[in-house]
């Protein structure tokens, strides 16, 4: 069966699918979207990824073209006709194919579509060999919560990761640790779970909400905060987050171990309970 895709309206084959020269997503980035798990074919916190990206749309005045009830059942019409089971939606909104010109444009309809990818299971909380982070310096832009499709100093930093054998890139602004690449981080110091707060340098990660929430429930005690490198040195446990990798912990940054080089206590017992809300939500 040919990979399908949801394009203004229309579900294609992916290689049947157009988009004009002049769309402002390919000409200016001037676009946003969101990526959704899938467990057992079903979408996992589908209302907050819809929510973060309608907020992303209006903060660069975008419309939405579809109303989110609308846009959630078109989701669910293509995940059963993809036949993904477990895997993701990519979903990109754009401001639409305009003549090129740097100033918004009065009329002009967006483009919106999405298309779901397997993915491999999550793994197995604490197994496996831990993250490498390489710390580089944090060049973005200051408008960080809206998840914008002008990534390239992301995947500037997550290259140059990869090409000197690490996992992902963590950003340093000014000597704070703000989020990774592709990931938000957090930190365990004297038995305090550490995050810095959302902002102009930090997304409003939707794996990062439910594992705030999710410490509440376990007791443990959070203070979202700016920390400093050093810190994270010392820290006694470091995880990075995001929806398509769930928990992952950290071994190393840049030469330097973390903790005592294996996955600790409170990253276990967070991906458990968020494994289990995931099981939770995705048998309803």
């Amino acid at each position: 069966m040919p990979e399908m895709i949801w394009i203004n309206g229309e579900t294609i084959p992916m290689a049947d699918a157009r988009i004009g020269v002049e769309d402002r997503g390919y000409q200016f980035a001037d676009g946003v979207y969101e990526v959704i798990r899938l467990y057992s074919g079903k979408t996992f916190t589908l209302a907050e990824h819809l929510e973060r990206l309608n907020k992303s749309a209006q903060a660069i005045r975008i419309p939405l073209p579809l109303s989110v009830d609308a846009l959630s059942n078109e989701i669910r019409k293509l995940i059963n006709v993809s036949g993904v089971r477990e895997g993701m939606v990519y979903l990109q909104l754009t401001r639409g194919n305009n003549p090129r010109n740097h100033v918004i444009p009065e009329q002009c309809k967006p483009t919106l579509l999405f298309y779901a990818r397997p993915l491999p299971p999550a793994p197995v909380p604490g197994e496996g060999e831990g993250a490498k982070l390489l710390s580089v310096p944090d060049e973005r832009w200051k408008r960080c919560w809206i998840k914008s499709i002008a990534l390239l100093p992301n995947v500037l930093a997550k290259s140059q990761a990869i090409a000197e054998g690490y996992d992902e890139a963590v950003f340093i602004d000014h000597g704070a640790v703000t989020e990774c690449s592709a990931s938000n981080i957090f930190a365990v110091i004297s038995d305090k779970l550490v995050t810095h707060p959302v902002g102009s340098k930090v997304l409003p990660g939707i794996t990062r909400a439910l594992l705030l929430d999710i410490a509440g429930q376990l007791k443990i005690d959070v203070d979202e905060r700016p920390f400093r490198e050093e810190e994270a040195l010392r820290a006694s446990e470091l995880f990075i987050t995001s929806t398509t990798r769930e928990i992952s912990w950290v071994a190393r940054w840049n030469d330097r171990y973390i903790g005592q080089g294996r996955c600790g206590n409170v990253t276990l017992a967070l991906h458990r309970a968020l494994q289990e809300r995931v099981r939770q939500e995705t048998a309803k």
